[in-house]
C-alpha cells in the first residue's frame, strides 16, 4: 500500500479507541520509513499531512471531563477570593474593643511625688529634666511589685526631696503616651534618674527606699574631689583621675559620664571615683586594689566611657565580694560559688553605712588566708590597713551617736537672754496670764514651754519674731543682738551655714540608717597571737575557699536553706561554708569573731568539721507534726497514719527498737509522688491497727539526710525491719506501685507474729462480710502454719529455747480460738498480741507441755 493510500484510509476511518496506541505506533514506523525514502521534494507534503493528524486527534471531545471540572473549580475559587478582598478593602472600620477604664491616681494627692496617672511622659521629662536631678518611676498599676515599691519610693522623697524631684508615670494606662512609646517594658516598675543634662541612670539595686537614697546620694556626687590627704582608708578600691577639671573639660565630662555609668552597671558600687585637678593635657587613671595598682594607657585604649569601663571591670578583683542576687534566673551566684568550698558570711549590709564591720573581719582573714608571700612586711600591712578601718569605723560610730542621738533632756541648759526693747517684757508673771492677757502673741502652746524657763529669763516673742518662736524654747537660740555688720546668716551658701546643713544631713542619715538596721561590731577581740594560724593555707592545701558575703536583710532564703534562722537574732549573722562538688555544707555555731572564724575556717581545711544535715525544714517545729489524719470513730480525738519526718527527727524515728518503720521518699518537684502519697496513705490506714509498724514519709530533696539514707529516685519506699536495721529492703522499681502490691511488700517483710496481727487489721478494715470472712479464713490457715513452723523449731531447740517457744504457741493457740470464734473483740485480740510480742520475765510466763 502506498503512502497516499494509507494517508486517505487513516483521514476516512474513524479511530478505534481499542487501536489508537497501536495505530499511532505504526503510522510512526510508516513516517519514519517515509522520511528515509523520499526526496526532499515532498517535506512539504508530510508535515501538512502530519498536522491535519495531529488536529484531529486533540479534538474537544477527547479532552477528559475532569479537568474540565477542575478548570471551573479554579475559576470559581478566584472569583470567591477576589470577592472576599474586595470586601476587606471597602470595610475600613478598626476592630471593637471595649473602651479602657479611666485613669486614677497611683499616689496620694498630699504626697512627695508628682504622679502623671495618665501617662503624659513629655511633661514628666520636661519637669525632671528642670530639676538638677530626678527620680522618676515608671509603674504599672496592677503590678505587684509596682504597688510595693510605691511605699519604698514614697519613704525615699520624703527623705531627699530637699535635692532631688521625685516623680511618677503611669506607662499602663491603654492609648496614652508612655504606653504607645514604651510598649515593650517586660517588668515593673522602671526607676530612672535623671540629671540636669546626660541620658538617665537606671535604678536595677533593691526596691528598697535606703537603697534608692544611696543611689540618689552617688548620682548627686558620683565623683569627690581628693584632697591633699588620701582617700578615706574606708574604701576597698577606688579610682584616681589625674585630669582637667577646668569649665568646658572635655576629659572631665567623659569620666564624669563614666562615674554615671558605672551606677547603673554595678548595684553595689564596688568602686569610688576620686578627681585629683591638675593642669594637664593628656588624663590618668589609677586604680587602687588592695594588693596592686593599676594605670589606664590612654595611648592604646581610647578616652571613652565604655573603654573605660570595660577596663575597670576587667580589672577588678577582691579576695572578698559581696553577692546580690538580682532575684531572677541569672549566674551571678554561680559565678561567685566556685565548684570548691565557699565560705559564706550572712550579715546586714546597711546600705547607708561605708563599713560593715563583720565584712570588714571576714577581709582581714581573707587576705590573711590568700596572702602566700614569705614577705612579713606585706602580710603585716594587709592587717594593719584592715584593723585601721574597723577602728576608725568605731570612732566614727560613736563620734556621730553622741553628737546625733543626744536627747533635749541630755542637752546642756543654755541661758535664753534678751535685749531692750521698747515692748512690754514677757516675764514670770505675765508667762503665768492666759492667752491674751497681757503676754502679747502668746498661744497656749508658748505658755506651756514658757513654764520650762527660769524666772526672769522669758523673751518678748513680738520683738524676736515668728521664726524663732519654736526654736527659742527648745533651747537652740542662746543670744540675739542686733548689729550692722553683715552676717552671713540669711545666706544659705555662707560656710556657716553649709557646715549647718552638711551636719544636720549627716546626722539625719545616721538617725534613719540605726533606725533601717543597727550597726554591728565584734564584740570578743582576740589577740592577734592566737594558736590558729592560717596565714598562706590557700597555696598549703587542695581546698581553697571563696570568701563571699550576703546581705541577711534580703537574703535570708538562701540561709533558710541552709537549715540557718538569721531573722531571729540581734546580729542577723551566720557563717557556712557550701561544698557545692561533695554535696555538703558546714555551719558555724556561736558567735561571730576573728578567732572562731580562724579557727572554723582551720578546722574545715584539717577535715575535721562534721557535716551538716540541717535545711529549712528543720526551723519551723510545727512540720514535726503528721499532715494527714483521720477522726475517730468515737469522739474528737485523731489518729496519725503517716507521720511526717525531717532531718532531725529521722533517724530516732527508723532507729526505734521492736518497731517497723516504713518510709515513703518524696519530692515536691516528683509528678508521680502526689498519685503514690494516697495509695501509701491507704496502705497506712489498713494496718492502722498494728501499733509495731510505723508508716512515715520525707521530703528526701529538702532534708538533708545520712549518705547511707540518701535516695536519688522518687518516689521510694524503704521498709526498716523490727530488729536488724541494716537489712532495709526497698520496694522493687520493676513493680507497680499499687496497693495490693505494697500491702504484699510489707506482709513479706514483717516477722510471723507482726505479720499476724497486720493481717487482723487488713480483715477489720475490710467493710464487705464476704471478703471479711475471706480474709478471716486466709488469717486462721496463716495462724496454723505459724503453730507448724515454730513446732518444728520447737523440736530442735535446747531447754530454754523451749520454754520460750512454748509461751509463744501458747499465745498462738489463744489467738487461733479468738480468730475462728470472736475476732470482733479488739481489747481481748489487741492482749493476746501484746503477750506474744512481749518476752517472758518470770517462770511462772512459762508453760508446761501439758498446757498444751
Amino acid at each position: 500500500m502506498s503512502l497516499t493510500e494509507r494517508l486517505a484510509k487513516a483521514a476516512n476511518t474513524p479511530p478505534d479507541p481499542y487501536q489508537e496506541s497501536a495505530d499511532d505506533n505504526n503510522a510512526t514506523d510508516a513516517i519514519e520509513e517515509t522520511n528515509s525514502n523520499c526526496s526532499t521534494d515532498s517535506d512539504h507534503n508530510e508535515e501538512t499531512t502530519r498536522q491535519v493528524i495531529y488536529f484531529e486527534e486533540l479534538g474537544e471531545n477527547d479532552i477528559p471531563t475532569f479537568a474540565i471540572r477542575m478548570l471551573n473549580m479554579c475559576r470559581e475559587l478566584a472569583i470567591i477570593c477576589l470577592l472576599m478582598i474586595t470586601y476587606a478593602a471597602l470595610t475600613k472600620d478598626p476592630p471593637k474593643v471595649s473602651r479602657a477604664p479611666p485613669a486614677y491616681p497611683f499616689f496620694s494627692k498630699d504626697s512627695v511625688v508628682t504622679d502623671w496617672y495618665r501617662g503624659e511622659i513629655t511633661k514628666a521629662i520636661e519637669q525632671a529634666r528642670s530639676s538638677d536631678i530626678a527620680f522618676v518611676m515608671f509603674y504599672a498599676p496592677w503590678d505587684a511589685e509596682s504597688q510595693a515599691a510605691r511605699q519604698e519610693f514614697e519613704t525615699a522623697a520624703a527623705y531627699m526631696s530637699d535635692y532631688v524631684t521625685f516623680t511618677a508615670v503611669n506607662c499602663w494606662q491603654p492609648n496614652s503616651e508612655c504606653r504607645n512609646q514604651y510598649s515593650k517594658v517586660y517588668r515593673w516598675p522602671v526607676l530612672i534618674a535623671y540629671p540636669s543634662h546626660g541620658r538617665g541612670v537606671q535604678y536595677n539595686g533593691p526596691i528598697s527606699a535606703p537603697h534608692m537614697i544611696r543611689f540618689l546620694l552617688k548620682v548627686c556626687n558620683p565623683m569627690t574631689r581628693l584632697d591633699e590627704e588620701r582617700p578615706i582608708i574606708f574604701e576597698d578600691a577606688y579610682l584616681i583621675a589625674n585630669i582637667d577639671a577646668s569649665p568646658g573639660s572635655v576629659h572631665f565630662a567623659v569620666l564624669y559620664t563614666t562615674a554615671l555609668k558605672y551606677l547603673e552597671k554595678d548595684p553595689l558600687y564596688s568602686i569610688s571615683f576620686y578627681v585629683d585637678p591638675v593642669v594637664t593635657s593628656e588624663p590618668l587613671l589609677y586604680l587602687h586594689l588592695w594588693n596592686e595598682t593599676l594605670v589606664y594607657s590612654i595611648e592604646e585604649k581610647e578616652w571613652r566611657p565604655d573603654d573605660i569601663l570595660q577596663w575597670l571591670f576587667k580589672s577588678f578583683h577582691q579576695v572578698t565580694a559581696w553577692v546580690a542576687p538580682i532575684g531572677s534566673k541569672s549566674v551571678m551566684l554561680s559565678n561567685a560559688i566556685q565548684e570548691g568550698p565557699s565560705l559564706i558570711l550572712f550579715t546586714p549590709k546597711n546600705p547607708l553605712q561605708s563599713v560593715t564591720d563583720y565584712y570588714k573581719m571576714l577581709q582581714g582573714i581573707a587576705r590573711k588566708y590568700y596572702s602566700c608571700e614569705d614577705n612579713l612586711l606585706i602580710n603585716n600591712s594587709h592587717n594593719i590597713n584592715v584593723q585601721l578601718q574597723r577602728s576608725a569605723n568605731v570612732l566614727q560610730y560613736s563620734h556621730l551617736k553622741a553628737k546625733c542621738t543626744m536627747g533635749k533632756e541630755n542637752m546642756p541648759k543654755m541661758k535664753i537672754t534678751s535685749h531692750l526693747t521698747p515692748q512690754t517684757w514677757t516675764n514670770r508673771s505675765q508667762c503665768g496670764l492666759k492667752p491674751g492677757k497681757g503676754c502679747p502673741g502668746l498661744d497656749h502652746k508658748m505658755i506651756e514651754s514658757c513654764l520650762e524657763l527660769q524666772p526672769n529669763k522669758c523673751l518678748d516673742f513680738n520683738s524676736i519674731g515668728p521664726q524663732y518662736l519654736g526654736r527659742v524654747c527648745e533651747g537652740k537660740v542662746q543670744v540675739i543682738y542686733k548689729t550692722s555688720m553683715v552676717t552671713g546668716d540669711k545666706d544659705p551658701r555662707s560656710p556657716v551655714n553649709l557646715f549647718k546643713l552638711w551636719t544636720r544631713d549627716k546626722c539625719k542619715e545616721f538617725v534613719y540608717r540605726e533606725n533601717f538596721q543597727p550597726s554591728i561590731f565584734e564584740k570578743e577581740l582576740e589577740p592577734n597571737n592566737n594558736i590558729h594560724n592560717i596565714s598562706g593555707l590557700a597555696c598549703k592545701t587542695n581546698r581553697s575557699l571563696t570568701f563571699v558575703a550576703m546581705d541577711s536583710l534580703l537574703y535570708y532564703h538562701f540561709a533558710e536553706r541552709l537549715g540557718i534562722d538569721v531573722t531571729s537574732g540581734k546580729e542577723k549573722s551566720s557563717v557556712a561554708i557550701i561544698n557545692e562538688k561533695a554535696e555538703s555544707h558546714y555551719i558555724m555555731k556561736g558567735t561571730i569573731n576573728n578567732f572562731k572564724l580562724t579557727e572554723f575556717i582551720e578546722m574545715f581545711s584539717n577535715n575535721q568539721l562534721p557535716r551538716s544535715q540541717e535545711s529549712f525544714t528543720t526551723l519551723n517545729s510545727y512540720q514535726n507534726v503528721a499532715h494527714v489524719t483521720r477522726r475517730g470513730r468515737q469522739g474528737d480525738k485523731s489518729k496519725i497514719f503517716v507521720k511526717e519526718l525531717d532531718s532531725t527527727s529521722f533517724l530516732h524515728t527508723i532507729l526505734q527498737k521492736n518497731k517497723a518503720v516504713v518510709v515513703f521518699y518524696y519530692s515536691k518537684q516528683c509528678a508521680f509522688c502526689s498519685g503514690i502519697s494516697y495509695i501509701f496513705l491507704s496502705v497506712s490506714q489498713k494496718l492502722s491497727l498494728v501499733e509495731d509498724v510505723l508508716f512515715a514519709r520525707v521530703d528526701g530533696e529538702t532534708n538533708i539526710l545520712p549518705w547511707e539514707y540518701t535516695m536519688y529516685t522518687y518516689p521510694t519506699v524503704l521498709f526498716f525491719p523490727t530488729r536488724e536495721k541494716s537489712e532495709s529492703r526497698v520496694f522493687p522499681f520493676n513493680i507497680a506501685m499499687t496497693v495490693p502490691n505494697l500491702v504484699r511488700f510489707v506482709l513479706t517483710n514483717l516477722d510471723s507474729c507482726r505479720k499476724l496481727q497486720a493481717m487482723w487489721s487488713l480483715c477489720q478494715n475490710t467493710k464487705l462480710e464476704m471478703e471479711k470472712s475471706r480474709c478471716h479464713t486466709s488469717l486462721q490457715a496463716e495462724t496454723l502454719t505459724v503453730i507448724d513452723r515454730t513446732l518444728r523449731e520447737w523440736r530442735r531447740s535446747n531447754k530454754r529455747q523451749k520454754q520460750m517457744l512454748l509461751h509463744t504457741l501458747k499465745q498462738l493457740r489463744q489467738l487461733h480460738l479468738l480468730f475462728a470464734y470472736s475476732p470482733q473483740h479488739h481489747a481481748a485480740v489487741r492482749n493476746a498480741f501484746n503477750k506474744l510480742n512481749s518476752k517472758p520475765t518470770h517462770s511462772v510466763d512459762y508453760t508446761t507441755k501439758d498446757d498444751l
